[in-house]
């Protein structure tokens, strides 16, 4: 129940900032996959298509949020926090200082799925998860990480700027 309520409680902190952070829930080498790999832009290629079927710009991959992706599925990954949305607003604020000129942010987690496609394909069947993919947003990172056991943590960050020297 305490789980429960604490869940509870980020969700209700998350809507009052306007971050909506839906997750897909399933079971938890602790290595990181590369900024850059094959599956991060499989992610990315598969996001980007399902935007463009509905008439929405393409997302660009950013460096900055990819990392902060990555620390934060390697940390699930490693069971230094549990998976969830666990220090969301400390992720954003870092990235809205770096990146400046944002108007809004979200980020979808999930793991124990086979690939980017499949991940993907979960994550649209999700309204929350479809709602952070068809958002307002021009900026993506993606960050993967495996556990002990071989299963990938996957992390989205969406953020919104006018920033031009990153929209260029």
């Amino acid at each position: 129940m305490k789980r429960v309520n604490l869940f509870l409680h980020h969700i209700v902190i998350a809507l009052l900032l306007g971050l909506v952070q839906p997750t897909i829930a399933a079971k938890a080498n602790n290595s990181s996959v590369a900024i850059g790999s094959p599956m991060q832009k499989a992610v990315l290629k598969y996001i980007n298509e399902y935007r463009a079927q509905r008439g929405l710009a393409p997302l660009k991959m950013n460096s900055a949020m990819s990392k902060e992706a990555e620390i934060h599925s390697r940390e699930m990954a490693t069971h230094k926090i549990g998976f969830g949305h666990k220090d969301f607003n400390k992720r954003i604020k870092r990235l809205f200082t770096e990146i400046q000129q944002c108007r809004g942010g979200a980020e979808n987690v999930a793991y124990n799925y086979k690939d980017a496609q499949d991940v993907v394909k979960n994550w649209l069947t999700s309204p929350g998860h479809r709602r952070n993919i068809m958002g307002n947003y021009n900026l993506t990172g993606i960050g993967l990480a495996r556990d002990s056991r071989g299963k990938i943590y996957f992390t989205q960050i969406f953020l919104r700027t006018d920033n031009p020297t990153y929209i260029g």
